[in-house]
């Protein structure tokens, strides 16, 4: 059954915000192009005992972060969830393909300080999972880390038979227009591996939520808008978006990326 453009102009361009490509143009030299799509990046949800959020996050700062970064990964962001699950953590990372993600597995593996950690982690949470994503050739590629203080994490689910359709006007059209308006995303990436290849993931940054409040009625008042959300509307099933700001032992005002 078709949503009325209402739910569009309200889930896509008013509480699902987080796709804006900012800068993203698709004429990038094919070297450029070819060289981001090797990169691959690991997105891990995890959820963490209520009673343990502090705990995790000190433990994170101390043990964690280090490890990873000398095993190679290159870190976009860790954030923890305002609005959506409310335990949740979700930190997002750089590799140059899925074998340098298997050397850092197979580093940490042999480090006794990772079995150290792993066995004080795990008591801490109630979950964890992961997937892979690849940029598309065309996409915003991420600051290493990213800097702003709100981010809009955002899938487009989009079946399969219009998969290559709807990349198609967010290349040609989509992106362009919400940049027009003022939008910085990070995206779209596809997924490479673990979760539904009907997935398309977008981070939209802002540096407060006024900003994005205020961009939102702006755009709302625009033809532009209707003609997104209509699209939108004509190649998914359904966008889902949750309210993200970074951890205060990962942000870059406090914290330097190595």
């Amino acid at each position: 059954m078709k949503r009325p453009l209402l739910f569009f102009l309200v889930a896509v361009t008013g509480l699902a915000w987080p796709v804006v490509a900012h800068g993203a143009e698709p004429s990038q030299p094919k070297s450029a192009a070819a060289q981001q799509s090797r990169y691959v990046y690991g997105e891990w949800r995890i959820q963490i005992r209520p009673d343990k959020l502090k705990e995790y996050a000190q433990l994170i700062e101390t043990k964690g972060l280090p490890l990873f970064r000398e095993a190679g990964g290159r870190m976009v962001g860790w954030w923890t969830t305002m609005v959506g699950d409310l335990y949740e953590h979700i930190t997002i990372w750089e590799y140059d393909d899925m074998a340098a993600f298997e050397q850092a597995g197979q580093k940490l593996g042999a480090d006794k300080r990772f079995a150290e950690f792993v066995s004080l982690r795990d008591p801490l949470l109630d979950g964890e999972t992961n997937c892979f994503l690849r940029l598309t050739d065309f996409a915003d590629k991420p600051a290493l880390p990213e800097q702003s203080k709100i981010v809009i994490h955002e899938v487009h689910r989009v079946p399969l038979a219009r998969r290559d359709a709807y990349l198609k006007y967010m290349q040609s059209e989509g992106l362009a227009l919400l940049n027009r308006h003022g939008f910085r995303p990070v995206g779209p990436w596809v997924v490479n591996v673990g979760a539904s290849w009907s997935n398309v993931t977008y981070l939209f940054r802002f540096d407060s939520l006024r900003e994005r409040e205020d961009l939102i009625a702006g755009f709302t008042q625009h033809n532009d808008a209707r003609q997104y959300a209509a699209k939108i509307g004509e190649l998914t099933d359904d966008v889902t978006t949750r309210i993200l700001m970074p951890g205060k032992f990962a942000h870059p005002s406090t914290k330097t990326q190595p």
